[in-house]
């Protein structure tokens, strides 16, 4: 057998002080190989770079500041303090070399403008005074989609300089001080699953006058624009504590336990996709429980843009701006109670009874309420699982059965001849100025309205959407056949006090929930659980309100008189009853 190949471990020259061969290493066999020594507290990133100048000095762009190579200074090549190590020299010039070119006359003007940086035809701002451009920073005043110039990307959608800036902090509605007694917080998440089902809802009649739907609004559009007229009637929004009927109710039933408008229902149905603060004022006056609003309050002005990326800035960001949030509320109601007067005043329908806040003649200077009222009763006794039997519904933590009275809104009527008339629900979305903060990068309604309605509707769906699910939610509460969005825009930017009418959007309730991907077995679950936790409480006065800028609602047990003024009386919680109430 053959003797087994050997392996002699050959000589290992150690270099402490450095990379490379040491000086005790024999040289023979890298002789004539250029070598550029450096130490070891040198970065090697790279081992060649065959796009590195020979001068070894920043390149610069046309605009005299330091260009990729400056900015990436830290990425040094290896060999960079001696880059003429290796350059090579010729050592004659090759005279004989020539470029062919094949290009026209015409093509080799074009070539020779762009890289003297001269401007072609393709635009105002097209080159720049020191060579070829890059793509996304054109120079100049026409730079293109992406360019830093009016109307490009960085204006749209923020550029480098934005990571970093301070969000958008919301004002709370109401600041509670240090006699508020913080109860409860729930967050928005523990909400998230609750569902519940409504039991049979039990009619207690209409009040009122409402008008009749004038069909030539049909044929309005943005380019036949109807001018918006002051209405010279006034819709009362009253809370559910100063309700006459809300209150002969709560004083000769014993079933009814809470009482409510639509507005604050519709609030606490759609407390999940709020962003703004809002707050209700919570009255436990023996075992019934009224959820009441404050005069003033956002319940009375809802929010313009409230769910858009950068909202409309708060009254103490701008402070007397047409276009701050607190002024656009404002011009928003008014828009509201002006569009509904327009598209029914022609004509209007008695209801059974007549307006209960038009009853007192007494004051002379008191303006009659132009509105129409629908109460209705909804059962919140908790049932077993599939069980629809009232017999069967448990109530609640005492065994009483729970009913709300809800006083609703009827807007209008469309008159169907011997068949029963339809009942909507009208409201009008408005657009001031596209271009101040707050719009949303909304379109312009005066252009796109019709030609693209549904872009439109996507983009105030997303930058209102807690206030269309609120009107939604208003419309079931009050079963609505149909709901009216009118469009309503500025006659210009900077007058809020001309508008006009644009056209409209109908929608099926249930319809328009499901374009919000809202449900209304969890939204009616919200309502079940602050009820519920609201029954609870001791005889006093609460407020729950939505935290401004997180995810939480809270609930503040607050002294007997706030909110109210010292003369102040509670006469309509416990007005006496001059029948019963049939329900």
């Amino acid at each position: 057998m053959s003797d087994l190949p050997g392996f002699t471990l050959p000589s290992v020259f150690d270099n402490p002080k450095g990379w490379g061969p040491s000086t005790s290493q024999p040289t023979i066999n890298y002789k004539d190989i250029p070598y550029v020594p450096f130490s070891k507290g040198d970065k090697v990133n790279r081992v060649a770079n065959w796009f590195t100048s020979s001068d070894g000095r920043d390149q610069r762009d046309g605009r005299g500041g330091r260009g990729k190579q400056g900015r990436d200074g830290s990425q040094q090549t290896y060999g960079s303090n001696a880059a003429s190590a290796f350059v090579y020299q010729a050592e004659e010039d090759e005279q004989s070399f020539s470029l062919v070119d094949n290009r026209g006359a015409a093509l080799k003007k074009i070539g020779v403008r762009a890289m003297h940086g001269e401007r072609t035809r393709g635009g105002r701002g097209g080159g720049s005074a020191g060579g070829m451009q890059r793509l996304g920073h054109a120079g100049g005043r026409g730079g293109g989609k992406f360019a830093g110039g009016s109307g490009g990307f960085r204006r749209r959608y923020g550029g480098w300089r934005d990571f970093g800036r301070d969000q958008h902090r919301r004002l709370a509605s109401v600041k509670p001080t240090d006699e508020w007694q913080l109860m409860q917080e729930i967050e928005f998440s523990r909400m998230a699953d609750l569902s519940f089902s409504v039991g049979d809802v039990k009619e207690l009649g209409t009040y009122g006058k409402v008008g009749v739907y004038d069909h030539a609004y049909d044929r309005v559009t943005a380019r036949l624009e109807r001018p918006l007229k002051a209405a010279g009637t006034v819709r009362y929004n009253v809370t559910a504590s100063e309700d006459p009927v809300l209150a002969k109710i709560a004083s000769t039933s014993n079933e009814v336990k809470v009482f409510a408008t639509d507005a604050v229902v519709a609030l606490l149905m759609a407390s999940t996709v709020s962003f703004s603060a809002w707050d209700i004022v919570v009255n436990r006056v023996g075992d019934k429980l009224f959820l009441d609003k404050r005069d003033g309050g956002p319940v009375d002005f809802p929010p313009v843009n409230e769910n858009a990326t950068e909202p409309p800035p708060e009254a103490s960001d701008k402070t007397g701006s047409i276009n701050s949030a607190p002024m656009l509320a404002l011009e928003s109601r008014d828009i509201v109670r002006n569009y509904i007067k327009q598209i029914t005043g022609k004509a209007s329908l008695d209801l059974e009874h007549a307006n209960p806040f038009n009853e007192d003649a007494s004051d002379a200077d008191k303006t009659a309420d132009d509105n129409a009222y629908r109460y209705r009763v909804f059962d919140l006794s908790a049932r077993a699982d599939g069980s629809d039997d009232e017999a069967d519904a448990p109530a609640n933590d005492s065994g009483e059965r729970c009913f709300m009275a809800v006083r609703t809104e009827i807007d209008g009527v469309i008159a169907a001849g011997a068949q029963k008339q339809r009942q909507l629900f009208i409201r009008a979305l408005t657009q001031h100025d596209i271009n101040a903060t707050g719009a949303g990068n909304a379109l312009d309604w005066r252009t796109k309205l019709d030609t693209q309605r549904a872009a439109v509707i996507a983009i105030e769906n997303k930058n209102n959407g807690s206030k269309l699910a609120c009107w939604a939610f208003q419309a079931v509460l009050a079963d609505a056949d149909q709901i009216r969005l009118g469009f309503v825009a500025r006659a210009s930017p900077r007058d809020r006090t001309r508008h006009g009418i644009l056209g409209f959007q109908s929608y099926v309730p249930a319809d328009m929930l499901a374009q919000l991907k809202l449900s209304e077995f969890k939204a009616w679950g919200i309502v079940k659980a602050i009820v519920d936790m609201c029954l609870q409480l001791d005889e006093g006065r609460y407020v729950i309100m939505r935290d401004p800028n997180r995810s939480v609602i809270c609930l503040y047990s607050v002294p007997p008189g706030t909110f109210e003024n010292d003369d102040a009386e509670d006469a309509p919680l416990s007005a006496p009853a001059t029948d019963d109430a049939d329900f």
